[in-house]
Formats: C-alpha cells, sequence, structure tokens
C-alpha cells in the first residue's frame, strides 16, 4: 500500500526540543530548513546567541521534501539574465551558482555528515531537437563565462545513460550529485545545535515587529525579544508573519513518487549512467535512483495548484510509466507533497525589508543553493554594510493580483496543460521528421 508521506523520512530521527524558547536572544530566524540552519550555523560561530522557530516539526517543510538533487543553477538563462540584468550581473549569477553546489559539497564534506552523497552527475535530457540545440549554446555560453564541468550528450549515446528512446540528447553537469536530504537536514541540525543554537519546532511565529532597537517575535506561547530577524520560509511564508515577503513569494507545489523495490539490476538497466535526469519539456519530470539503488523516485508538476498526494498519484505514475513502460504494473511505495517557493523573477534573493532580512525564492533549486544563501545572509546581518551576493541585487518583485493566497493557481494550470500540448506536438513533429525516408 502506498504510504502519503515522505520517502526519505522512513527510519529517521525526529528532532524535538522539548524546553520553553527563551525570552531573549540576539537574533531570531524564522523556518528551520536548509536556509535558516544555515545561517544559524553562521550567526553562532560568530559568536551570537540565536533561536530558530518552525512552526511544523522540525524538518517538515521542502528542505527533507524534494528529490534530493544537489546541482548548480536557477531558472534564468544566461542570454535572458543578460537582457535584464546586463553582462556582469548574468556572469556572476553563473558563478555563484557554481558556488553553492561547491559550497554544500564542501560542508557536508569538511563536517562529515552522512547523507548518502553520491558523485552522480545531472543529465539534463532533451525533449525536442530544439531543445537540444538551445541547450548546447547555453553551455557553449556559461562555459566562456566560467567553465565547469559539462558536456554535452548526443542522441546516439543516450543509451549509456538512460535506457529509454524519449529524449533527443541531453546536457550531463559531470560535478553535480545527489543526497538523502532528510539525512542532510539532519546533519545540518546537529551542527547548529553543537555551536550552540536553540531550534524549536511546533513554534510558529504569530508577528514580527519592531520593538526598540530591535523586533518583537510573538509566538503561540510567548515573546521573544532579539536584535536581528532573519525569514528563511521560502514557500511556506505566511501573510500573518511577513505581508512584504508573501506578496513576493509564490508557493508551488512539489509532487513526487519512489517505487516499490526493484532490485539493482532493474535500476541500473533503466538507468546505466546512475544520474540525476531533469527534462526540459514543460512537465519538467525529474528522477533518480534512491540511495540504495533499488528503487527510482519521479517527481514531476501534476498540478500547479495544490492538490492531494492521491490525486497526483495516478498523473506521476503515467510519466514514470512514459519514461519507462516496463514499469506499468510497479507499484509505488510513497507519494508525497510539498512546497516551493517561486519569485516572479525566478531567482532567489537575500535582501532587507524594514529591518528584517530573508533569504528565499529558490524555485526548485534549494538544495545546494538554500544552505548557500542562508550562509550568505548571516554574512549580510554580520556586516550589513558590504555586498555578499550578488543575490542581493536579484529583483524581489510583487505582483497585482498575487497577496499571498495564490487564487489563480488553477487557471495557471490549465494554461500549461497547454503548453504540455504544445510541447508534445513539438516533438511528434521532430519525430515524423526523423522517419522520412
Amino acid at each position: 500500500m502506498t504510504q502519503f508521506t515522505p520517502y526519505w523520512w522512513q527510519n529517521q530521527p525526529q528532532y524535538r526540543n522539548t524546553e520553553v524558547p527563551p525570552t531573549k536572544a540576539d537574533c531570531v530566524v524564522v523556518g528551520a530548513g536548509f536556509t535558516g540552519l544555515s545561517a544559524a550555523l553562521t550567526l553562532a560561530q560568530a559568536g551570537r546567541d540565536v533561536v530558530v522557530l518552525d512552526s511544523q516539526a522540525i524538518g517538515f517543510g521542502a528542505s527533507t521534501r524534494n528529490g534530493g538533487m544537489l546541482g548548480s543553477g536557477h531558472k534564468v538563462s544566461v542570454a535572458d539574465a543578460k537582457k535584464h540584468y546586463g553582462s556582469d550581473i548574468a556572469a556572476q549569477l553563473h558563478c555563484e551558482a557554481n558556488d553553492s553546489l561547491d559550497f554544500t559539497k564542501s560542508l557536508i564534506i569538511d563536517h562529515k555528515i552522512n547523507c548518502d552523497l553520491q558523485a552522480s552527475g545531472r543529465l539534463r535530457t532533451a525533449w525536442t531537437p530544439q531543445d537540444y540545440t538551445a541547450m548546447a549554446q547555453a553551455n557553449s555560453s556559461l562555459q566562456k563565462i566560467e567553465p565547469f564541468a559539462a558536456r554535452m550528450i548526443k542522441p546516439n549515446a543516450m543509451t549509456e545513460h538512460i535506457n529509454t528512446p524519449l529524449y533527443f540528447g541531453g546536457l550531463l553537469y559531470e560535478g553535480h550529485a545527489c543526497v538523502q536530504p532528510r539525512k542532510l537536514h539532519y546533519g545540518l541540525l546537529q551542527l547548529a545545535l553543537d555551536a550552540g543554537v536553540k531550534v524549536f519546532g511546533d513554534q510558529p511565529a504569530h508577528s514580527v515587529k519592531p520593538r526598540g532597537s530591535g523586533f518583537c517575535i510573538t509566538t503561540k506561547n510567548q515573546s521573544i525579544d532579539c536584535e536581528q530577524v532573519l525569514m528563511a520560509t521560502n514557500g511556506y511564508t505566511q501573510s500573518r508573519v511577513s505581508k512584504f515577503l508573501a506578496r513576493r513569494v509564490l508557493p508551488v507545489p512539489s509532487f513526487i513518487i519512489v517505487t516499490e523495490e526493484l532490485g539493482k539490476d532493474q535500476v541500473q538497466a533503466l538507468l546505466p549512467g546512475g544520474h540525476c535526469m531533469v527534462e526540459t519539456r514543460q512537465r519538467f519530470c525529474y528522477y533518480r535512483p534512491t540511495p540504495c539503488g533499488k528503487r527510482i523516485m519521479l517527481g514531476a508538476r501534476a498540478a500547479l495548484h495544490a492538490i492531494t498526494p492521491e490525486q497526483s498519484l495516478p498523473i506521476l505514475q503515467s510519466k514514470l510509466i512514459e519514461i519507462f513502460p516496463s514499469l506499468k504494473n510497479t507499484k509505488m511505495s510513497h507519494c508525497w507533497t510539498g512546497f516551493t517557493g517561486f519569485s516572479f523573477s525566478k531567482l532567489p534573493n537575500i535582501g532587507c525589508n524594514n529591518g528584517i532580512y530573508h533569504a528565499l525564492g529558490y524555485c526548485g533549486n534549494g538544495v545546494a543553493m538554500a544552505p548557500y544563501l542562508g550562509h550568505k545572509a548571516a554574512l549580510k546581518m554580520l556586516h550589513p554594510q558590504q555586498q555578499h551576493s550578488v543575490f542581493e541585487q536579484t529583483p524581489l518583485q510583487s505582483r497585482s493580483y498575487h497577496h499571498g493566497s495564490p487564487w489563480y493557481m488553477p487557471a495557471a494550470s490549465a494554461w500549461y496543460q497547454t503548453k504540455d500540448w504544445w510541447d508534445n506536438r513539438q516533438r511528434q513533429q521532430a519525430l515524423n521528421q526523423t522517419k522520412r525516408p
């Protein structure tokens, strides 16, 4: 029977702090995911007294619900970045994306975090021949800014990496990796606790208001006075805590399934390269072997609005079967959902509004970027006059129709169904052309 909780949570410890939060601290971090814990660790190492609050159990949110793909990158192409922000910022965005991967990998290795780190590489698969050409051009542009380990895989070489005829080649990011995200989160939590950070789950922040030269955070039980606040809530940002951020961060649901045990031989036969896989099509399927090598995990856009895991299960399963028809009768052991945080610019942002700092807007690329920007946000809090990241210069925009509750997402889901149809039409045209004598 399918379990509707994250596969990553299975047989993993749950941290609970039964103490009462203190009434004073130097810094309060709202949100105990990758961003908040990384920021808290950096602040504590600098001598600050840090309290972290989370509205749910520690590790409830997207940091332990994601696909565990550890890569560099963001949603904006170098061409679009140059067009909107200029060549200098476009180059910095690329370089810092690479820096985020190096930072998080080093964090894991240097601190010996046991999170099943695997140097798997990530293969971006071309849904159409046009996608392959666009990826090749983009890779060439990025390599000129700062060389990194990525190479094109021609269509006739794809069988070395994946056993499906579905794709027209791909781009292999050789330095990318994968982790068990719950284990990474728990390891980062332990580092923060060892540094003296006080972490409290089931302690929602009801409000953050100025008091004197600092702030007062009210919780369900009490209030906490502090000098500085960092909002690290990403896709779980609530209007009651920050109307400013809730208007600028869009909660977009993510949906993931994991197969029952297939055995290492079958998984390897389907994914001989052992890579994380990410598609170019609008439906945006991403998948990988689980750390044990006996199952396959797949995530996809089942909907842009919130639906239940039970509703998403047949949609995700149909995508898996489309990629690997041999899995038609395979049962799913787990299916779950969670919220990612999208900015309207499709770029993360570090900033400060009315004295309250934030780091969020990862747009589904947070496994490497969130620990990195949590660290950078902490540096900004410690040294506010300095610039620590190009993501301080990225826009954090609002829209007149978005006030924190994404009422329009069912319509957006319908729009993306049209884009899926167009994707498939282009693909069929390409297939028809290849079949001509």
